[in-house]
């Protein structure tokens, strides 16, 4: 039976008298000013719970701006005896639709956390300013050693300069960088944002000769041409921000905090591939034997099961244990590791006197 009601459009500021029946499972309008409209009974939605005395707002969710006005208690009473989800309040279908909702915001963070923490990152590292990245890298070196004494001396700087001269033969597109030995008795070296390649006086004296430490640096050379710090950083302050988005709190300082810089040093697998395939490139167009890399390889992963020295100064550094520990899949690495050709005679990295000069840039 047909009943008098009101139509409110959500679009212009006036009420339209309207004549409104219901016609199967749909709710059917029409006024002098309004065309003829039908609304699923399904899709209806009480603006208020239904209570005696007061007037019967309902939406529709094809337009939720909209509002339907009913008077007529009995109608009321009628429409929502024969469907329960009119009478407001939670019901199956609202709670399916909230679970849908929060599922896909819950999918939303995660594609947004994916994104952050996968793809962007190494787009964003190659693009930041320099002069952002010598700070931060600073930054981060000086969490990292800590206390620790930076090693000069004029016989061991021209040492370190010869050995970069080394490397760069062949390759002209060795990207900037900078090499600093650190008066810490840990074995390790690591590269910074900024091409700031840190080595300690542990490696130094645990190398055999400078074809191993040559290794080395290739291999951290080719983080830093990879940009693997700067991506690393990004990807951590990626995590900050969705820390600070899920948590309200402002994730943690990552230049400050001893277990974020110690995870930038945490490469992933094909992070370190990447290293040590630029390193063997690197190593095979200068001519310097390989091999040492390698050897210092098979050399840690000897002595990984001992005890690390200590440090003269508590650093972030410490957490980390030697310079292979946080290298993942090295034995596997070591494989990929050959001779150069045959009838190639290798290089001389550095005379004995100016490898003396770098083992000894510390005192």
């Amino acid at each position: 039976m047909a009943i008098e009601a009101v139509f409110f459009d959500g679009e212009y500021a006036r009420d339209r008298a309207i004549t409104l029946d219901v016609q199967g499972n749909d709710l059917v309008f029409s006024g002098q000013d309004v065309p003829q409209t039908r609304w699923s009974i399904s899709g209806l939605h009480p603006v208020d719970p239904p209570s005696p005395g007061q007037p019967f707002r309902i939406t529709h969710h094809s337009k939720p701006g909209a509002r339907l006005v009913i008077r007529d208690e009995a109608f009321v009473h009628r429409l929502v005896a024969e469907h329960k989800h009119l009478k407001g309040g939670y019901s199956w279908t609202h709670l399916k639709q909230v679970a849908v909702w929060t599922a896909g915001g819950i999918l939303a963070i995660a594609a947004l956390g994916y994104v952050l923490v996968s793809f962007l990152p190494q787009r964003v590292a190659f693009v930041l300013p320099e002069t952002w990245r010598d700070r931060v890298g600073g930054q981060v070196v000086d969490g990292l050693v800590g206390k620790a004494k930076r090693c000069n001396t004029p016989a061991g700087d021209s040492a370190k300069s010869a050995m970069i001269a080394a490397l760069a033969e062949g390759n002209t597109d060795l990207p900037p960088l900078s090499m600093e030995v650190y008066d810490m008795d840990l074995v390790n070296a690591f590269a910074a944002p900024g091409g700031k390649i840190i080595f300690t006086k542990g490696i130094l004296a645990k190398a055999d000769g400078p074809d191993e430490i040559a290794g080395v640096l290739a291999h951290e050379i080719g983080h830093v041409a990879h940009r693997h710090p700067e991506t690393q950083l990004v990807r951590l302050t990626g995590i900050q921000v969705l820390i600070s988005v899920m948590s309200g709190t402002n994730g943690g300082d990552f230049t400050s905090n001893v277990a974020a810089l110690a995870a930038l040093l945490r490469y992933s697998r094909d992070a370190e591939r990447e290293a040590d395939t630029y390193a063997r490139q690197t190593m095979d167009k200068a001519n310097i034997n390989p091999m040492g890399l390698r050897t210092f390889f098979e050399k840690m992963i000897k002595d990984e099961g001992g005890a690390a020295p200590a440090a003269k100064d508590s650093s972030a550094l410490d957490t980390l244990g030697n310079v292979f520990s946080t290298h993942p899949g090295t034995e596997d690495r070591i494989k990929q590791i050959t001779p150069l050709p045959d009838g190639r005679t290798p290089a001389q990295v550095l005379t004995p006197e100016q490898w003396k000069s770098l083992q000894s840039i510390c005192g």
